[in-house]
C-alpha cells in the first residue's frame, strides 16, 4: 500500500519539523521542532526539548536547538537500525538532564499492509462513534482503547460482545488529521479467541474508508501485541523516541 507510506513521509515530515525527502533519504537530520499544524499530539509535551524517530535505517531528531546541536554532533554517523539501545538512552539523558529532561519511552509503531478484515466467530460487534464513546469515560477496563484526551480524541469503536457481556474494545484516537491510532483491550478470560485481532482489523478497514491512515503502537517488550498488530494486518514502519520533563 504505497500511497500509505507516501502519507507516513508526509506526517513525519511534519511531526519533525522537516522536509518529505528528509524522511525519504539515507541520511540523519537534526531540526529545531516548532508545532506545525497537522502533527501528531499524541503523548506531546507541553515543550518538546528532543524527540527521535528511526525510519528508512536513518535517524531524524527534533527538539530544542541547544539540545538539538549537542545530538547532531554525537550522533551524526549512528545507524538508525542500532541506535535504540539502553547505551544511547543513556548518552540521551546525559544531554536532558541538564534542562530537566530524561528519555521517557521508545516504541515501534506499524502501519497498514492491507485492508483485510478477520471475522470473528461467535461474537457480537457494536461499534461506537465519536459521542457514544464517552459513556466509558473512566471504565479501566478500557484503558488502552480509549485516551479521552483533548488533543487526541477518541472518534471511533468496535466491541466484541459474548453473553451481553464486552469482552474487547479496539478504540481509535485522531492523534492528527490524518493518522488515527488504534489501541485494545481483551478480558483476559477470553484471550486466545482472536478477538484482539479481528477487532483491531476491523477499525483498520474502517479507518482506510475514510481516506485516514489507522496506525499502532506498542511495546518493544510486548510480543502479544506485536502480533495483534501483524495478524490484524500491520507491519512495523518507524521507532519514535519520547522525552519527559523529570521530577525534581
Amino acid at each position: 500500500m504505497d500511497y500509505i507510506k507516501e502519507k507516513l513521509c508526509q506526517q513525519l515530515a511534519i511531526d519533525y519539523c522537516c522536509q518529505v525527502s528528509d524522511i525519504k533519504d539515507d541520511k540523519n537530520h537534526f531540526t529545531e521542532y516548532e508545532k506545525l499544524e497537522g502533527r501528531r499530539q499524541f503523548e506531546e509535551a507541553d515543550d518538546c526539548v528532543l524527540k527521535v524517530i528511526a525510519v528508512n535505517g536513518k535517524l531524524i531528531f527534533t527538539g530544542k536547538k541547544s539540545i538539538i546541536e549537542v545530538c547532531r554532533k554525537q550522533f551524526s554517523n549512528n545507524l538508525g537500525n542500532w541506535f535504540m539501545d539502553a547505551s544511547n538512552f543513556r548518552k540521551l539523558d546525559e544531554i536532558l538532564k541538564k534542562d530537566g529532561y530524561r528519555v521517557k519511552t521508545a516504541h515501534p509503531f506499524f502501519i497498514p499492509k492491507d485492508d483485510c478484515v478477520h471475522e470473528i466467530k461467535g461474537v457480537e460487534i457494536k461499534k461506537y462513534n465519536q459521542e457514544e464513546i464517552l459513556q466509558f469515560k473512566d471504565d479501566d477496563r478500557f484503558d488502552e482503547a480509549f485516551c479521552f484526551s483533548e488533543e487526541s480524541p477518541d472518534v471511533l469503536a468496535a466491541a466484541a460482545i459474548i453473553d451481553h457481556e464486552i469482552v474487547g474494545m479496539a478504540g481509535a484516537s485522531a492523534d492528527s488529521p490524518s493518522f488515527w491510532q488504534i489501541g485494545i483491550n481483551v478480558n483476559k478470560n477470553f484471550e486466545g479467541r482472536h478477538i484482539a485481532t479481528g477487532l483491531v482489523s476491523m477499525l483498520k478497514a474502517d479507518i482506510l474508508k475514510k481516506e485516514t491512515v489507522p496506525y499502532y503502537g506498542t511495546s518493544f517488550s510486548n510480543l502479544a501485541s506485536q502480533h495483534v498488530a501483524a495478524k490484524a494486518g500491520f507491519e512495523v514502519a518507524w521507532v519514535e523516541l519520547i522525552t519527559e520533563k523529570m521530577d525534581w
